[in-house]
C-alpha cells in the first residue's frame, strides 16, 4: 500500500553544502578508483560495467542519478515522501496509479514486490519533491524516479537529461552569486565531469552514472536560481577535450598559489598529466633545510600576485593540543586507518604487535617525508617510543591530522569549525615539545601553516571568480587551469 498525505509547505534552499564534505567525497572517489575498491562494499562477484563506447551510449542526453539518504550516510533509505504540485503517476510493473496535485505519497520495503520497480513521474513534466531527505533547498526533482527495493532498504535513482541535471549542480557546487563567466566556467566543468563519467556505471546494478553526494559532483543541494539555469543554457553542450578526448575535470575551493596537476591523487604517470599540470618550485620536494625553509616563507608571505591572495581560504592556521587524551584518540584512529587502508597507514615496530599502537601515552615527532612540486604534503612520519607510522596520500594524511570540531583560523581572521579532514595539504608544521631529559622530548603541541581548501587539482572555484572580476570570459578562465580546448559534445567520437 502507498500511503497519501496532502503537502502543506515547502522550505528555500539557505545555504551551499560544507565545503568540507565537498572535498571528502572528492577525494574519496579518487581514491576508490585507484585502489578498485567499492565505496559501498557491494558484492566483489559485480565488477565495473562498462559502457558501450559509442557516441549513442556515451553522448545522449540522459544521465541516471543514485540519490543518497539524509546526510548522504548510505544509499538506502527506509522511507520515501514524494509530492509533486502538478499531480503524480505511479508505473507499478505496467500498473498506473495517479495522484492529484500536492498529494503526498509514502513509500516502505512493504509496497514493493519480489524484484519489483516503481517509477514515479511528475504529471505535465512537474518536479517531484522528495519530503523526507534533509537536503537544503527543496529537492525537487525534474526527470523520473526509480525505485528498487533491497534487503537494506529502497534504492532511488533520478533519470533526466544532462543538461536538467547541471541546472542544480552548479549552485551546489559554486555559490549563485558568483559572477557570470565563472558560473559559465563552473557549467563547462561540471558538464565536462559528467559526460567523463558517463563512460561507466559507478553502480552497475542500478545502471547510475554518479551519485548526488560529494564523491562526484553535489546535486539537488541547493534550489535551481535564474543566473545558474542561464549559466547552463548559454554553455549548452561545451565540454572541455584534449586532443579530442573529454578530459576529468577536478575543481575545488581555492588554491594555494600553486596547482597541484594530476599528481595530487599518486605518483602514477596518466594521460591527465598533459591537461592537469603541476606548478610550483622543485626545491619544495627535496624536503631539505633549504627546500622546508623556502616553503615556510611561501606559506607566511604569500604572493601579492596570486589571485586568491585576498581570499580568507588562501592562508590558514591550525593549533592542536597532544595532551593524553588527544594522543590516545589521535593514535585509535591511525590503528583503525591503517586496518581499512594498509598501504596508506602503516604501521612499524620492531617488537610490539601494530594493535599495541593504541596503548602509547605520547608522541615523539610528527615529520614531513615528502612533498609535490607545488608544496603539497605527500608523505608524513609519526613516531612514538615504540612505533613509526607512515601516512600518504594527501586524503589520508588531512583526515590523520585534522579533527572534527576543531577550529581553523583563516587569513582574515575568522574562525571555521574544522569536518572531518584538514582544509588542504598544503602545510608545514611547527613543533612545541615538552622537554623531559630523562623520558625524552615529547610533542605536547603542534601548529598547522596551511594554504588553500581543497585538492589543489584543476579549476579553483574562487580563483575562477577572482578572474571573472577581472573581466576573463568562462573560456579563458578555462585556459588558466587546464591544457585543451572546448568543444560541442554532440560533435566527439
Amino acid at each position: 500500500m502507498i500511503w497519501v498525505l496532502i503537502v502543506t509547505g515547502v522550505y528555500q534552499c539557505s545555504t551551499n553544502l560544507s565545503d568540507y564534505d565537498k572535498e571528502i567525497t572528492d577525494m574519496m572517489a579518487k581514491d576508490n578508483k585507484n585502489n578498485k575498491e567499492d565505496k559501498f562494499n557491494r558484492s566483489d562477484n559485480i565488477q565495473q560495467k562498462v559502457l558501450d563506447e559509442n557516441a549513442k551510449t556515451i553522448f545522449d542526453e540522459k544521465v541516471r542519478i543514485l540519490i543518497m539518504n539524509r546526510g548522504y550516510q548510505s544509499i538506502y533509505h527506509t522511507t520515501l515522501s514524494i509530492a509533486c504540485s502538478e499531480g503524480i503517476i505511479v508505473d507499478q510493473n505496467g500498473k498506473l496509479l495517479e495522484y492529484p496535485p500536492n498529494t503526498e505519497i509514502t513509500l516502505t520495503s512493504k509496497d514493493f514486490e519480489k524484484n519489483q520497480q516503481i517509477c514515479i513521474e511528475g504529471k505535465n513534466k512537474g518536479r517531484l519533491q522528495i519530503k523526507n531527505i534533509g537536503r537544503n533547498s527543496d529537492a525537487k526533482y525534474r526527470g523520473k524516479l526509480e525505485c528498487y527495493v533491497t534487503t537494506e532498504g529502497i534504492v532511488v535513482i533520478n533519470e533526466l537529461f544532462v543538461e536538467e541535471y547541471l541546472y542544480s549542480v552548479v549552485p551546489s557546487e559554486m555559490p549563485s552569486t558568483y559572477p557570470e563567466e565563472a558560473l559559465k566556467a563552473q557549467a563547462i566543468c561540471a558538464r565536462t565531469y559528467t559526460y567523463f563519467h558517463k563512460k561507466n556505471y559507478a553502480y552497475p546494478e542500478w545502471e547510475a552514472h554518479m551519485d548526488d553526494s560529494t564523491a562526484f559532483q553535489v546535486y539537488m543541494n541547493c534550489e535551481e536560481t535564474k543566473g545558474t539555469i542561464y549559466a547552463v543554457d548559454e554553455t549548452k553542450n561545451q565540454v572541455m577535450t584534449y586532443k579530442g578526448d573529454i578530459v576529468e575535470s577536478f575543481y575545488y575551493s581555492t588554491s594555494s598559489g600553486f596547482n597541484g596537476g594530476a599528481g595530487v591523487w599518486n605518483d602514477n604517470i596518466s594521460d591527465a598529466d598533459t591537461y592537469l599540470i603541476e606548478t610550483g618550485e622543485e626545491i619544495y620536494t627535496t624536503v631539505s633545510e633549504e627546500g622546508e625553509q623556502r616553503y615556510r616563507l611561501f606559506i607566511d608571505n604569500g604572493k601579492e600576485t596570486d589571485i586568491e591572495y585576498n581570499e580568507a581560504w588562501y592562508r590558514w592556521n591550525y593549533e592542536r593540543i597532544l595532551d593524553q587524551n588527544t594522543v590516545k584518540t589521535l593514535l585509535q584512529k591511525i590503528y583503525q586507518l591503517s586496518i581499512s587502508q594498509p598501504k596508506e597507514v602503516r604501521i612499524r615496530s620492531q617488537f610490539l604487535p601494530s594493535d599495541q599502537l593504541k596503548n602509547e601515552e605520547s608522541i615523539k615527532d610528527i615529520r614531513i617525508l615528502s612533498r609535490k612540486k607545488s608544496g603539497m604534503v605527500a608523505g608524513i612520519m609519526i613516531e612514538t617510543n615504540h612505533f613509526r607510522v607512515s601516512v600518504s596520500s594527501q586524503y589520508m594524511i588531512r583526515q590523520v591530522l585534522g579533527c572534527a570540531q576543531d577550529t581553523i583560523i583563516r587569513k582574515d581572521g575568522s574562525s571555521y569549525t574544522m569536518g572531518d579532514i584538514l582544509p588542504s595539504a598544503y602545510f608545514y608544521i611547527e613543533k612545541i615539545y615538552d622537554k623531559n631529559e630523562e623520558k625524552g622530548n615529547t610533542l605536547k603541541q603542534i601548529i598547522l601553516h596551511g594554504a588553500g581548501y581543497g585538492h589543489g587539482c584543476g579549476m579553483s572555484q574562487n580563483g575562477a571568480k577572482k578572474l571573472a572580476e577581472k573581466g576573463l570570459t568562462a573560456a579563458e578562465i578555462l585556459a588558466y587551469y587546464y591544457n585543451g580546448e572546448i568543444k560541442a559534445v554532440n560533435t566527439l567520437y
